[in-house]
């Protein structure tokens, strides 16, 4: 028996190896980076991170948020619940990241970037305050 290939099918494999290329460029440009120095002790995914620099990449591919200390150090990966609509009041330099703060206890809540839907990480119940660290991008 002798088969012979359709000229369709080289165009098809052709255009399946292009969106499995694409996919994993769209992966790499999913993430958002937020840099920002915590002043403070604070708490992401039940861990406890030091005060220092941290990087906080948003992947909304996968649902999930980085947090990276400077210099590699400690982090931690968190569930995004939701994401936040932009606010009225957002402009290309308005990113800041908000903490829950229980008694003296910071919480990772919630990152926003410039002009982009913000994430929710955590809502804390019973009473809170925010804290917000403006950062420049």
């Amino acid at each position: 028996m002798t088969y012979r290939l359709s000229k369709n099918i080289g165009g098809q494999l052709l255009g399946i190896a292009a969106l499995i290329a694409l996919s994993g460029i769209s992966a790499a440009y999913g993430a958002d980076l937020v840099r920002a120095e915590i002043p403070f002790a604070f708490q992401v995914a039940g861990k406890t991170l030091p005060p220092g620099e941290y990087e906080f990449q948003i992947d909304r591919s996968k649902d999930m948020v980085e947090v990276l200390g400077a210099n590699k150090g400690p982090g931690a990966l968190e569930n995004i619940i939701t994401t936040l609509a932009v606010p009225a009041h957002s402009n290309s330099e308005d990113a800041h990241i908000v903490f829950d703060r229980v008694g003296n206890t910071y919480i990772l809540s919630e990152i926003w970037r410039p002009n982009a839907e913000g994430v929710l990480v955590h809502a804390a119940n019973g009473p809170h305050e925010h804290h917000v660290i403006h950062v420049k991008l």
